[in-house]
């Protein structure tokens, strides 16, 4: 169960290790997946998606401090294949799938970092439950989450989640918020019915074969009263027949060095 570990602590961990000069391929390889896993997790509504191109800018902020990450993103739903070029703030390209394959790329020193785990898996994380169109529990199903209660309210429709045995120390319950069959937030609240981290869904564009936020807002509250702000947004998004690039079939080369 590490994705639930992730929504409490993957904020925190990407920018404090953003933040080391020498951080190893393995804190890389961490810093990459945590974003993959965060980014998409967004309330994607998917009909009839065969794949999916488009641009991501984030932004975290840490105690005046800012950390910018951008990446151009492209998916492939058969094998759930994601290849993920980063400009900033490191250049490298991560590729990953459905069977938990992971290699991350650096082109300028021709190496590649390569590993393999379940945790890895595009169907042992949010974005699996996006492509399947689950966005009415987020995944939390699957989880082992339990629904323990549904609310009416001005035309929205809240949902209270309970947690499973094992995450009982984390948490206490999960709380979604949709509008028009579309999440809009979700709350994180800990084993002390203490909110430690709150996600707003915004900007929402309709395509054809899609509905998805352009914008996905977290707030993440830590111990003393400190915070984390992180805000994701997206843009040139280009769906099936209009996705077009190379990049979707890249490959590593076969002379890469593999490091460890």
């Amino acid at each position: 169960m590490a994705v639930p570990l992730w929504f409490f602590f993957s904020i925190l961990f990407f920018f404090s290790t953003l933040c080391c000069k020498n951080f190893t391929m393995k804190h890389k390889a961490a810093i990459l997946l945590i974003l993959f896993f965060a980014f998409f997790a967004m309330g994607f509504h998917f009909f009839s998606v065969d794949r999916i191109m488009l641009q991501m800018h984030s932004q975290s902020l840490h105690k005046g401090k800012r950390a910018d990450v951008k990446a151009d993103l492209f998916y492939h739903s058969l094998d759930g294949r994601l290849v993920s070029r980063y400009t900033e703030p490191v250049e490298q390209v991560m590729i990953t799938n459905n069977k938990g394959e992971l290699a991350i790329y650096n082109e300028k020193d021709n190496t590649v970092y390569r590993t393999q785990s379940l945790e890895y898996s595009s169907e042992n994380n949010l974005i699996y439950f996006f492509l399947q169109g689950k966005a009415s529990d987020l995944g939390l199903g699957q989880m082992g989450f339990q629904l323990m209660e549904t609310l009416f309210e001005d035309g929205l429709v809240i949902t209270r989640w309970f947690p499973p045995s094992g995450l009982y120390h984390l948490f206490n319950y999960v709380e979604l918020v949709h509008e028009n069959y579309m999440p809009i937030y979700s709350g994180y609240y800990d084993a002390n019915k203490k909110l430690v981290k709150k996600v707003f869904y915004t900007d929402y564009r309709e395509f054809p074969e899609i509905s998805l936020p352009l914008t996905i807002t977290e707030f993440n509250y830590l111990p003393g009263g400190d915070s984390i702000v992180n805000r994701v947004k997206f843009s040139d998004v280009q769906i099936n027949h209009r996705a077009v690039s190379s990049w979707f079939n890249f490959r590593i080369p076969d002379d890469a060095k593999i490091i460890e």
